[in-house]
């Protein structure tokens, strides 16, 4: 997130909607020209045209050079900037704070009613395919061990390239597809949603991005807040996020759920001299 804040108190009605907005979706900025900028907030293509200045730029091109600059920040970058706020002293009650903060964020975007249909939708699907590329495949992984044990068919889709494909050849009306789109969004994901249209499954989208949430295909997505741009991201709220799900899928099903668990409690019992536990 580009932060404005410093100089807020010097910025009209009209300017600081175009700074909230900037705030919300800077990917998209990137894209639009002034007249788009002042059709999508309902003003003057002239005040987009001043606000440039009056943040400190010449112009909307030297304002665009510094957000992809920004936005191109390399993992290092983000690890160090995020580091040299803290000390060792320090970390572990600024990450608390940190935490709380995303969490707090996050909870107040979250309503019960999405929860339980995002529930539903997994749990009365045939098959749910699970894209959840770079460090959101924990969570993908964690989901599908879960699910897998309540007896749920879990599939999860390569992260990128062709392989995505092999997957999406077998999407069917009556599965669902959960996305985690973080940062920006990807090809992939966009071939994803396009091959959900097309036949007409559902989705379920898990995005730190408010803009992702609008637009899509996806019948339930989530806003989680994991940190500003340029700075290395928490991956505590969608966590859980992830165990909200697994845990309101089980609600739905006890009976059944609590079958497969105590049928898998009975298997470890018989097989507990040749196939001991570890310590997962």
């Amino acid at each position: 997130m580009i932060n404005l804040f410093p100089l807020k108190s010097e910025l009209s009605h009209s300017q600081l909607k175009i700074a909230h907005f900037i705030e919300r979706c800077p990917e998209e900025v990137l894209f639009m020209t002034e007249q788009e900028l002042a059709d999508r907030l309902g003003t003057s293509i002239a005040t987009v045209s001043r606000f440039w200045r009056a943040i400190g730029y010449e112009n909307a091109k030297a304002f665009k050079r510094m957000l992809r600059e920004s936005t191109d920040t390399t993992p290092a970058v983000k690890l160090e900037k995020t580091i040299s706020q803290m000390d060792a002293s320090s970390l572990p009650l600024k990450m608390l704070e940190q935490a709380k903060h995303h969490l707090q964020a996050t909870m107040e975007r979250t309503r019960p009613d999405e929860l339980e249909q995002a529930a539903m939708l997994m749990a009365g699907a045939r098959r749910v395919y699970v894209y959840a590329p770079g460090p959101s495949l924990s969570l993908g992984e964690l989901l599908a061990y879960r699910l897998s044990r309540f007896g749920m068919s879990i599939r999860i889709m390569a992260g990128s390239g062709h392989e995505l494909l092999e997957s999406l050849a077998h999407l069917e009306q009556n599965d669902v597809v959960l996305i985690f789109s973080f940062t920006r969004m990807l090809p992939e994901t966009e071939v994803i949603l396009d091959c959900v249209s097309r036949t007409d499954c559902s989705a379920v989208m898990v995005t730190d991005r408010e803009d992702f949430r609008y637009g899509t295909c996806a019948q339930v997505s989530f806003y989680v807040s994991r940190g500003d741009m340029g700075e290395f991201h928490s991956m505590v709220t969608p966590l859980l996020l992830v165990e909200q799900i697994i845990l309101s899928i089980g609600m739905l099903n006890k009976e059944k759920v609590m079958e497969r668990l105590e049928c898998l409690g009975q298997l470890r019992k018989r097989y507990a001299d040749k196939l001991p536990r570890g310590k997962a």
